[in-house]
């Protein structure tokens, strides 16, 4: 009876090994429908701006215009959160959330600083890794701004003259509702 039992058991884990391995999906596969993903997407729902060394009296709004084709669609202004993002208590981010088209161009400009062209949108597969698995997947990771490629889909303004802030001066660049 014992050896019946051991006999199907192993038979059983073999079976259950068998079905494992066939419904893996190959990496050929999943890179395939990665690609046919990638090459169905028309347009993204926004991405990141991010000002480093602008303190809210340097730059409060931004304004945005979004053009398809020969036509601007969408044209407005609005204000960048006060929000710090880093221990240097210099980075602040804004996230444009629109539809923009893959062809659309759009430009940003904040106080003092001149327009940023940004067009040449990109989705690009790229791997995706967990502890046990390697994935394939379609991310938004490329645009141009002012014919320069940028990877990461975000779009930077750093003011050149900035200065690290003792957090006694603090209060001088962000008010004292911070503090």
């Amino acid at each position: 009876m014992k050896t019946i039992l051991e006999t199907d058991m192993k038979r059983l884990s073999l079976i259950l090994m068998g079905i494992f391995l066939l419904s893996c999906e190959s990496d050929q596969e999943k890179l395939a429908k990665a690609e046919k993903d990638c090459a169905a997407k028309n347009k993204i729902d926004g991405f990141t701006i991010s000002f480093f060394g602008y303190f809210p009296k340097d730059a409060d709004s931004i304004h945005i215009r979004i053009k398809r084709g020969n036509q601007i669609i969408k044209s407005y202004t609005d204000k960048i959160p006060e929000t710090i993002s880093d221990s240097l208590r210099h980075l602040r981010n804004y996230s444009l959330k629109n539809n923009i088209l893959l062809t659309d161009t759009v430009f940003v400009s904040i106080k003092n600083e001149p327009v940023k062209k940004i067009y040449d949108f990109k989705y690009m597969v790229r791997a995706h890794y967990t502890m046990m698995n390697k994935d394939w997947g379609c991310d938004f990771y490329e645009l141009s701004i002012d014919g320069k490629k940028s990877t990461g889909a975000s779009v930077d303004f750093t003011n050149r003259n900035w200065k690290i802030l003792e957090r006694k001066s603090f209060k001088n660049y962000y008010g004292d509702n911070h503090f």
